[in-house]
């Protein structure tokens, strides 16, 4: 940090030295520069970019390539901001992780456990966004069979948005109080102006291919590797081939398309203005018969009369995710046929094992998620200086689950049988529907001051009262083991049969979960600048939880933030290079009140008696106890950051910061006596620490060529600090994952892999320093050593745009990772024992022999040890992504109807280069990071305003 700091000062003074050489006034140039409106919160208060005294990075809708075929806004961001990390999965509608400057709690030791949320704050026109994510209760927690947690930017429309603000530093998100701790991402939407009405009208089709796909095991390779398996587990038969050969993969993944149309119409009169939109796409996706469709509608009404603004924006959304071909289906062995030969599906005679396609075919998987955002603003100006202001925002969503494993298939075949009336059947099928309601609202009263004094003092006051309540009702109905499990059945259809004890057993069952919370806040802050010189901002807020303990509900969180405007002074005034220069530097604590659901008071079971009278008890929930003691975690922010713009043409910022994390949500074994077998308490500290450069380049700007370049790169580093009940600790499932003082929380531990030894074909490691056969390791943590981060070392985004003849358009953007490590499954490379239903990654194929002593992995054997948390799985992942290249044309229009129309060509996830290859024949990080591989599509479509 202290490096990073010299740097800056080095950079900051050479400057100035540099610009009092010019004397040449280029104030004109200045304002171009620094004239931009930047929104500084969602209470309605907006600055000059030389006004702003926090970190604050700015998106617009001119920089946002809507026609990428991604269903959510974050997707179509990712490498636009610095200090944004935005990492998406293959699966269309899936939560998407977006990590401002680091991660924003420490990583949990145990897998089921949901944890404190790591996501930012996300405002839209003034509503709070609910977070669809995980539980801690079972049938919740995002496991599999669970209910299904959608992205909620999803919800919103691609191509309504205005601008995107994402706050980072505490003078900037201290407004926001407990939490802002991971930041906050102001989106603003598309509003009406006054005119005749304008319409525009957009459509866009797109064939989408698998990319980066993993090679298998083919029939003949399978045999032979499954055959030196059996041969070496003492099966003199081995395995003999069958001839059959079947790519499960291509049969499972196949060119998907992408449709996406939009409508819209805009205008207004003297005191009214409207906009409404109209969006449908559709995304076949390249796994086949899984579908992503999103229908929605949205509509903002402005009313401006003398003192009076009134502002209502509301949108609908429906989502429906059909996704049944969710196995990891195409890794099936190839010696299983598709079909039989009557053309029937084939079965693979393991129960839980399917044939994929059959399953894709007869099983049900659909979510569907209706949704309504909404909000009313309304101001007025009750003296000239003075303005009252109210935001009222609603935040609905319905959502329905279905998933249904048929009977017909491997994955809804059980073991055993069940007898009703004499008859006896198989216990088949699965049934199950997830419910959920979700209503959030907040309500926020504030007044806004600003007052000129003393000839160049200026002032500006925001104080407001703020309350906001979620409440979320979830109910799964679940069903197993039918009659007639061959068509979908509900789950109260599910049979009640006695067992051979005589023992009832319904197959129906019901869970439920409600979750409840509420605050409030009083908020102030207090803006001063002096000749547009020096600028300082500072902010205080109390908040109160019901996600707490009455003794630990309440936080008063702050910031201060000081600006100076160089470019103001006289030394810089008269300089004709330099046209903003400016230093900020801000402080302070913000928390984290989203810490799931009833931590601090406990979980109880609610149980069915079945005596006659037929009442409910309830007992604690063994796995979380109440702790009244729980309170916030804390996340202390300090920021520095130069502005610079320079020839009219160069524009960049260059930030250092520290996060101190303290307080944080961690999980700790508590005495059995208890009746619990852990306790969750405020027990870990860490910090987040980096730099982060943002450039933004005007080129050439003449009447027939443009070119602008934007280049951003951040860099964090994290530690834990401290640590509370114990010195420190290690997964006890090989997830690769500690907590322990001095190291970071992404660290990746296990134990380095030395080779195959080639005397008795086993995989050795290195245990302090000593080459050890696996079968000697001891598998204990006492011996792991860090082997890797998943934190990458440094990350950005790289983008061009340019125009050519004022007819063509042609862009494409960059987004790149420098370090951070991947630890694959391992089951793909060596774990020969899955060979019995279910095929490998072609890397398996290279198996030590006494004729191959030299091979990667070691002889196919059940007798083998696996450690998973091994360098040997682990890849760097390294890489340069060319995430979108898109071409368009402006056709020629005369006047009349039509006021533009575009023709465009959009290209997404295009190509990818790894620093670490991919061996020839072989599986990398290029083919092992995704089992379902990303989909690249090639669209083009056509625009028009009339």
């Amino acid at each position: 940090m202290k490096k990073n700091i010299c740097l800056l000062g080095l950079l900051f003074t050479s400057s100035l030295i540099f610009a009092q050489k010019s004397k040449k006034d280029s104030a004109e140039s200045r304002e171009n520069k620094i004239d931009e409106v930047i929104i500084t919160s969602s209470y309605g208060t907006k600055k000059l970019k030389e006004e702003v005294v926090g970190s604050i990075s700015t998106i617009t809708s001119k920089e946002i390539n809507t026609a990428q075929p991604f269903e959510s806004i974050d997707k179509m961001i990712t490498g636009l901001a610095p200090g944004v990390q935005i990492s998406s999965g293959t699966e269309v509608g899936a939560n998407v992780k977006i990590n401002i400057r680091g991660l924003g709690s420490i990583v949990a030791l145990n897998n089921s456990n949901v944890g404190t949320s790591t996501q930012p704050l996300i405002i839209v026109d003034g509503i709070i966004l609910k977070e669809d994510r995980p539980f801690d209760a079972t049938f919740f927690n995002g496991s599999a069979g669970s209910e299904y947690n959608i992205n909620s930017l999803a919800r919103i429309s691609t191509d309504n948005i205005e601008s995107i603000n994402i706050l980072k530093d505490a003078a900037a998100v201290a407004l926001y109080g407990a939490d802002a701790a991971n930041g906050v991402i102001l989106i603003t939407t598309k509003k009406g102006r006054k005119g005749k009405p304008q319409y525009s009208f957009s459509t866009q089709y797109g064939i989408s291919q698998s990319i980066n796909k993993m090679k298998y095991l083919s029939g003949p390779q399978y045999a032979q590797v499954y055959n030196a398996y059996q041969s070496n587990n003492g099966v003199a038969a081995g395995f003999p081939y069958n001839g059959v050969d079947v790519n499960w993969f291509d049969i499972m993944n196949q060119n998907g398309d992408y449709y996406k149309t939009n409508f819209g119409v805009s205008g207004g009169a003297k005191y009214f203005t409207y906009r409404m939109g109209i969006n449908y796409s559709n995304n076949n996706e390249s796994k086949v018969l899984n579908t992503f469709q999103k229908k929605g509608i949205d509509t903002s009404l402005g009313f401006n009369f003398d003192k009076l603004k009134i502002n209502l924006f509301g949108s609908y959304t429906n989502l429906v995710k059909n996704q049944p071909n969710t196995y990891f289906n195409f890794i099936l062995a190839p010696t299983f046929s598709v079909y039989n030969d009557d053309g029937t599906f084939h079965s693979t005679g393991y129960n839980g094992i399917p044939n994929p396609l059959a399953a894709a075919n007869q099983n049900i998987n659909l979510t569907e998620n209706n949704s309504v955002l909404s909000s009313i603003n309304v101001s007025y100006d009750l003296l000239k200086n003075l303005k009252l202001s109210s935001i009222f925002a609603v935040d609905y969503s319905h959502q329905k689950d279905v998933d249904w494993k048929s009977g017909l298939n491997g994955s809804g075949r059980g073991n055993g049988t069940f007898i009703i009336d004499g008859v006896r059947y198989p216990k088949n099928g699965s049934s199950r529907l997830y419910k959920s309601d979700a209503f959030k609202w907040n309500w926020s009263a504030q007044a806004y001051y600003e007052k000129d004094f003393a000839e160049k003092n200026h002032i500006d006051l925001l104080a407001g009262i703020e309350l906001r309540k979620t409440h979320q009702d979830k109910i799964g109905f679940l069903g197993d083991n039918f009659i007639n499990a061959d068509v979908y059945q509900l789950p109260w259809q599910a049979a009640q049969y006695a067992s051979s004890s005589g023992t009832i057993t319904n197959g129906f069952r019901t869970v439920e979960l409600t979750d409840k919370d509420a605050g409030r806040s009083l908020f102030t802050q207090i803006n001063y600048d002096f000749a547009k010189k020096y600028f300082a901002s500072f902010t205080i807020r109390r908040d109160e939880s019901s996600a707490f303990g009455s003794d630990k509900n309440a936080a008063v969180n702050g910031g201060l933030g000081l600006s100076w405007n160089l470019s103001n002074e006289n030394f810089l005034k008269n300089s004709n290079w330099v046209d903003f220069l400016r230093l900020r530097t801000s402080a302070g604590i913000t928390g984290n009140s989203r810490i799931g659901s009833y931590r601090s008071s406990g979980l109880y079971n609610i149980n069915f008696t079945g005596f006659s009278y037929d009442y409910n008890y309830a007992t604690p929930d063994t796995s979380a106890p109440p702790n009244k003691e729980l309170s916030w975690e804390k996340n202390a922010k300090y920021n520095i950051g130069i502005d610079f713009n320079i020839f009219k043409k160069l524009e960049f910022t260059i930030e250092v910061y520290r996060n101190n994390i303290s307080d944080m949500i961690v999980s700790r074994n508590v005495p059995l006596e208890t009746g619990y077998n852990s306790a969750q308490i405020n027990g870990a500290s860490m910090y987040n620490q980096g730099i982060e450069f943002n450039a933004k380049v005007d080129w050439f700007k003449t009447k027939n060529f443009t070119w602008s370049s934007m280049f951003n790169i951040s860099k964090v580093v994290n530690k834990v600090t401290s640590l509370v009940g114990l010195g420190s600790d290690y997964s006890t499932s090989e997830n690769a994952r500690a907590q322990k003082i001095g190291t970071s929380t992404s660290a990746i531990w296990g134990y380095v892999w030395d080779g195959i030894n080639p005397a008795n074909g086993d995989d050795t490691y290195l245990i302090d320093g000593v080459k050890t056969d696996g079968k000697s390791v001891n598998k204990s943590s006492d011996k792991w050593q860090i082997i890797g981060n998943s934190q990458p070392d440094a990350y950005g985004g790289f983008r061009n745009n340019f125009r050519i003849a004022k007819r063509f358009t042609l862009g494409f953007q960059i987004n790149f990772e420098i370090g951070g490590d991947d630890l694959v499954m391992p089951e793909l490379i060596d774990h020969y024992t899955i060979l019995l239903n279910r095929n490998m990654s072609i890397n398996a194929l290279d198996y030590w022999t006494p004729q191959n002593p030299n091979a990667i992995n070691h002889a196919p054997s059940n007798k083998a040890t696996f450690i998973s948390n091994s360098t040997k799985y682990l890849y760097d992942n390294t890489n340069v992504k060319l995430q979108n290249v898109s071409l368009g044309y402006s056709i020629p229009i005369k006047k009349g109807v039509i006021r533009t129309a575009d023709l465009f060509l959009n290209i997404s996830n295009v190509a990818y280069w790894y620093k670490e290859k991919s061996p020839q024949d072989r599986n990398g990080i290029r083919e092992l990071q995704y089992l379902y591989p990303e989909m690249r599509t090639f669209s083009f479509g056509f625009n028009m305003n009339f």
